[in-house]
C-alpha cells in the first residue's frame, strides 16, 4: 500500500514515532496474554517493552502440518503519553499497531495485536 501511495499519488507515509519509554506504564502492561491458540509475552527490561508471540505448545504438538515459526521479541512503544495505542518498532511485525484494553477500574486486561485479541493471563505463584 505504501508503494502505491508513493508511486501513484506522491504521498509518502511516515512511520509513527512512539513516545519515550516510561517505567510505570511499562509495568502496567508487562506480563502474559493469551487467546485460544497463541501466547503473547510482554517483557519490560527497564528501557523498552518487548512482546514475543508464539503458538501454544499444545496447539503446535497437535498440528498435522508444520506451523509457522514464533515471532521473537521485538520492541514496541506507546504512540502517546496517555493513550493505550502502541506500535511495533522492529522485527517481522514492524509497523503493526495495537491497543491495550482496560476494565472499568483502569487495569489492563487485554491487548489487540494484528486484529487478534489476547486476554491477560492469570498470575500464578
Amino acid at each position: 500500500m505504501r508503494w502505491a501511495l508513493e508511486h501513484c499519488l506522491g504521498a509518502v507515509e511516515q512511520d509513527p514515532e512512539p513516545v519515550a519509554y516510561e517505567g510505570a506504564r511499562a509495568r502496567e502492561v508487562e506480563g502474559r496474554y493469551a487467546n485460544d491458540a497463541m501466547n503473547l509475552d510482554i517483557a519490560d527490561d527497564g528501557a523498552r517493552l518487548t512482546p514475543a508471540v508464539g503458538i501454544k505448545p499444545e496447539i503446535r504438538e497437535a498440528a498435522d502440518v508444520d506451523m509457522p515459526a514464533d515471532h521473537p521479541p521485538a520492541a514496541i512503544g506507546f504512540l502517546s503519553a496517555t493513550g493505550d495505542e502502541y506500535v511495533i518498532t522492529e522485527g517481522g511485525l514492524k509497523g503493526q499497531r495495537g491497543l491495550f484494553h482496560r476494565d472499568a477500574q483502569g487495569t489492563v486486561v487485554g491487548v489487540d495485536l494484528a486484529g487478534r485479541l489476547f486476554a491477560r493471563a492469570a498470575v500464578t505463584s
